[in-house]
């Protein structure tokens, strides 16, 4: 073996130290300006996006997730982030014991733990982007619907919200009809009929075009649903697998409408308004009156919104609201009540910042912004009844 001379080392030096530490941190951080750069681009150019990312890309993508995630019937991302957790924890647990014996120092345990923190989220964001993120900047669905620029008049509202107090106490009534000679009530349908319906409306439903068809993957019901009422969760949607997910231990009488928006996400709807619209609209022109009622009940936002232009008018609706469906609203308002607490309230701000994050400026406020959408469907529909 030849040894090193003293002119090797004059013409190969050695790279310092400090030089070679920070080039670890430049692959991360570029991952990550990467991944702001495309969302920024993206946010100028929303035609593009529609038209190549949320009708082309991301609906293969998605649809083949969902397939692959169908063939299992439990939630895969929920025991993936439970096994995710215990990993933490484990973690944590060792680092901390390899402080306490001396074998590691704490300030290079935590340089170590920030840079795979820092590579993780350039990755995800960059993954979460490039399969399904993206589509929170398409092209806004009211201004393809052609409901931009509707302006109701105040006899235009009062029709709405009366039409949608009756269509909420027919369809109780109609999904309640009795069968039976004692008079016994029918049950509502199961779960696996709710998929079917649900799936079935979407493609049927004209409004949606090509972003209706195509049996996607089934929603899944978390198993430990106690913990997402805890959290203030009525369900959520995973892009990274393709599924959505929903809380089983909420009232059955919202369950239609939550599957229903989460299928929306899945279809490559993200923003929270646009998934609430099409989960109301997908519902309301189910061939089911137990389906229809969810979307009408979730609907009753829309008498709310305009109570306090003419209290009179919003206080004679609301007493012609029936006693069943008051009772489901007593229901559900009682559920969420007994599971507020310091966990939903974290849980709110997250989500808060999530949407924030993906560029909806009004974050968590933007779930009752689809009320602007309900009213634009509804003067459209009353445009085509006069042509």
């Amino acid at each position: 073996m030849r040894t090193p001379s003293r002119s090797d080392e004059i013409t190969t030096p050695r790279l310092p130290a400090k030089s070679s530490a920070w080039r670890r941190w430049l692959t991360p951080l570029a991952l990550l300006a990467v991944a702001f750069a495309l969302q920024a681009l993206a946010s100028r150019n929303s035609q593009v996006v529609e038209r190549y990312y949320s009708r082309k890309l991301s609906p293969v993508i998605t649809y083949t997730l969902s397939l692959i995630n169908g063939v299992v019937g439990f939630s895969i991302i929920e025991f993936t982030i439970y096994f995710l957790v215990a990993a933490l924890v484990g973690t944590l647990i060792y680092q901390a014991r390899e402080v306490y014996l001396g074998r590691q120092r704490i300030a290079k345990l935590l340089r170590t733990d920030l840079l795979v923190l820092m590579w993780l989220s350039g990755l995800l964001m960059l993954i979460f982007l490039l399969i399904w993120g993206l589509n929170y900047q398409r092209e806004p669905l009211g201004g393809k619907l052609g409901f931009a620029g509707r302006n109701a008049s105040d006899e235009q509202l009062k029709m709405i919200s009366e039409t949608i107090v009756s269509e909420v106490n027919y369809n109780y009534g109609e999904s309640r009809v009795s069968d039976a000679f004692d008079g016994s009530r029918p049950a509502p349908p199961s779960r696996a009929q709710v998929y079917e319906l649900i799936e079935a409306a979407y493609q049927h439903e004209p409004l949606l075009g090509g972003a209706g068809n195509g049996r996607y993957g089934p929603p899944k019901p978390i198993y430990f649903s106690g913990l997402m009422s805890r959290l203030g969760l009525s369900g959520f949607y995973m892009p990274f697998t393709g599924e959505p997910n929903f809380n089983a231990a909420q009232p059955d009488f919202d369950l239609p409408y939550v599957i229903a928006h989460e299928k929306a996400h899945q279809r490559g709807f993200a923003r929270e308004d646009e998934a609430n619209f099409i989960a109301f609209l997908v519902c309301i022109n189910s061939t089911h009156p137990y389906i229809r009622y969810s979307g009408y009940l979730n609907a009753l936002k829309v008498v709310g919104a305009f109570g306090a232009s003419d209290r009179e008018f919003y206080e004679n609706l609301a007493d012609r609201i029936g006693e069943g469906p008051r009772n489901d609203l007593r229901a559900r308002a009682a559920f969420w009540a007994r599971n507020e607490g310091p966990a939903s309230a974290v849980a709110h701000k997250i989500n808060n910042s999530y949407l924030k994050a993906n560029r909806i400026g009004s974050g968590t406020q933007s779930y009752g912004e689809d009320i602007a959408l309900i009213v634009g469907y509804y003067l459209m529909r009353a445009k085509n009844d006069h042509n």
